[in-house]
């Protein structure tokens, strides 16, 4: 395997402080497989069932939800070295959201089942990121349950702050992916945007957004 992707993995909540040889162990073919993934195209696709979760390696992809109405949610973006789809491929339910690769991505798959049988230091800490991922998505629940998109606006970049200690923050969104992650309509979400800035509320940069500075301190 490539060195600058050994890399990656060691730094990965799953596998972090392991040596190359304890890392070894795991990534043989009876319980891990690489593939590559064009641009646009699917790594998993909801409905489906999968034995294995992965390791984004390379690239950038989103998780994402279609509705029945025909609109899409994101829930949220990948980057190298996060992990996607261990719930379901431990549980072996039916996957309940896609994940869709947004530039040329390298992803690792690996079987829980085969990680449980061969390391209980694992099993824990795979345990420890689906819980992680739960609190991740309780404060999504959090963002999007305000009425208004104003009001989801500032929960959300309010979030941002508080995690980074700063009122300056990025967001991983273009306007398209931003409205669809706050389930709202993109024009409807620029217009807000433009009223907010005029109001003094944010300052605008691409995806930069500064804020009130008692923002990052939560009061």
């Amino acid at each position: 395997m490539d060195n600058k992707y050994i890399k990656i993995i060691k730094g990965t909540p799953l596998f972090r402080g392991m040596s190359d040889e304890e890392i070894a162990q795991f990534l043989r073919p009876d319980g891990s497989g690489i593939k590559s993934f064009r641009k646009e195209s699917y790594i998993f696709h909801a409905g489906d069932k999968t034995a294995y979760f992965g390791i984004l390696l390379e690239g950038k992809a989103l998780i994402e939800r279609d509705e029945l109405w025909g609109g899409r949610s994101i829930i949220a973006p990948l980057e190298a070295g996060q992990l996607f789809g261990e719930v379901y491929a431990c549980t072996g339910e039916p996957l309940g959201v896609s994940v869709c690769a947004k530039e040329q991505c390298t992803v690792l798959f690996l079987s829980p089942e085969f990680i449980v049988k061969e390391s209980s230091t694992l099993t824990a800490r795979l345990l420890k990121i689906t819980a992680m991922k739960n609190l991740r998505l309780n404060e999504k629940i959090q963002v999007i349950t305000p009425r208004t998109i104003r009001e989801r606006v500032m929960a959300y970049l309010s979030s941002l702050a508080k995690k980074s200690g700063s009122h300056i923050v990025t967001t991983n969104f273009d306007r398209q992916q931003l409205a669809d992650f706050l389930c709202v309509d993109r024009s409807a979400l620029s217009t807000e945007l433009g009223k907010m800035h005029r109001e003094g509320l944010i300052d605008l940069k691409g995806r930069e957004f500064i804020l009130p500075e008692n923002c990052s301190r939560g009061t």
